[in-house]
């Protein structure tokens, strides 16, 4: 044991990873910070190389991320390696700022010294500023995510096997497509990463344009996206940000980044496990994660926020609604998906039309602009929508 042990800082140090891990008095951000702090401070004392404390930080995190985890759910929904792989760099770099403590640590690699002289020393005392930065993030948790575990608890309260797929739910799911993701029924891909959705979508923003409007519709297009109004999000990515981001909604670059990674990764490990159990009524996956849609995401009424979607008929705050889909009226149902994007209070007889021309549900154009008049005229707590 004393051979093994001898000058073996890969053993030493894989033994005290394990120990803080098992400490269970701290946080994992506060595992990872002390993680952070002594393979710095190995690579300070020169006991080992920016190389070996790279590979330190990196299987830890892997560890600690993929392996040690006490989300359960992780491990029955993640079985691919490289999605372990990618959610383990995703968590590394967004929410435990991976980056910041490498780039401190590589500021002491030796080939600085060759290169910078006497002036490596100034290199290597500023690597404390995005070392003690990097902590300090790690420890506050501006961006945080729900754990597996915690968003499939969703998929518990409104098991599948007990959702009636019926032509009312077909018809109000219609009509949230209609509104918000066009290419959903037809799309394989979860997001909008897929050539014929991007070929379709521009072509139906586009095809009755002059060139010169196809021009000047790009540009606007393009400065909404980076001002962050409007994007690509397909309806499962909408719900994928719901359920995941814990906190940070705000954080742009790396809220879209994760509706990007993460749909594929959980939706579809969600559905294979449903087919690897043999769940009744798994066949009618896709209209059940539009089910779910409507039973967490939130919507607007004006300026009015409601945190759920189905608060609009029926305000229950924290509270499991006392209605379903299935009580709404196809016209309440119409106003709250154009609250999605905050434009409830702006639907006119040309909006219900353009977005109820490819779709076969009647509505009441009337019963709409009555509705849309009256939406804000209830008592708080009352049903605003019917």
């Amino acid at each position: 044991m004393e051979a093994l042990f001898n000058n073996s800082t890969p053993f030493l140090f894989f033994f005290a990873m394990i120990a803080i891990y098992n400490y269970t008095d701290m946080k994992l951000e506060q595992r990872i910070s002390l993680i952070y702090i002594s393979v710095y401070a190995l690579v300070v004392l020169k006991i080992i190389g920016s190389k070996l404390a790279f590979a330190f930080l990196f299987l830890t995190m892997l560890c600690y991320l993929e392996i040690f985890t006490n989300d359960t759910m992780k491990q029955k929904l993640l079985v691919n390696p490289i999605y372990k792989l990618i959610d383990c760099l995703y968590l590394s770099v967004s929410q435990y700022y991976f980056l910041y403590i490498l780039f401190a640590v590589v500021c002491f690699n030796y080939r600085f010294e060759q290169w910078l002289g006497e002036y490596v020393a100034w290199l290597k005392w500023s690597s404390i500023f995005p070392f003690g930065y990097g902590i300090i993030c790690v420890l506050r948790q501006k961006y945080t995510l729900n754990t597996f575990e915690e968003m499939y608890q969703i998929f518990t309260d409104f098991p599948i096997q007990q959702v009636n797929f019926n032509d009312k739910l077909y018809a109000v799911c219609d009509i949230l497509v209609s509104i918000e993701d066009r290419g959903y029924w037809g799309r394989k891909a979860y997001t909008f990463l897929s050539l014929p959705y991007l070929c379709s979508a521009i072509k139906r923003k586009l095809s009755n344009l002059s060139f010169k409007d196809k021009i000047h519709c790009g540009r606007r297009y393009v400065r909404s996206v980076i001002k962050g109004k409007r994007g690509f999000s397909t309806l499962p990515m909408q719900l994928m940000r719901t359920l995941g981001i814990k906190s940070g909604y705000s954080c742009k670059i790396r809220r879209k980044i994760y509706e990007l990674l993460y749909p594929k990764m959980f939706f579809g490990g969600v559905q294979r496990l449903f087919k690897e159990e043999y769940v009744a009524k798994r066949q009618n996956f896709k209209c059940y994660l539009l089910y779910i849609y409507f039973h967490i995401v939130n919507t607007y009424l004006g300026d009015a926020y409601f945190s759920k979607f189905l608060n609009a008929f029926d305000m229950k705050y924290h509270k499991r609604n006392d209605i379903d889909v299935y009580d709404c009226s196809n016209e309440g149902i119409f106003i709250a998906c154009m609250g999605l994007s905050k434009r409830a209070d702006k639907i006119n007889g040309s909006t219900i039309d353009y977005y109820l021309a490819p779709i076969g549900v009647s509505l009441d154009r009337e019963k709409i602009l009555d509705m849309v008049d009256t939406m804000m005229d209830k008592p708080h707590g009352g049903n605003y929508l019917t």
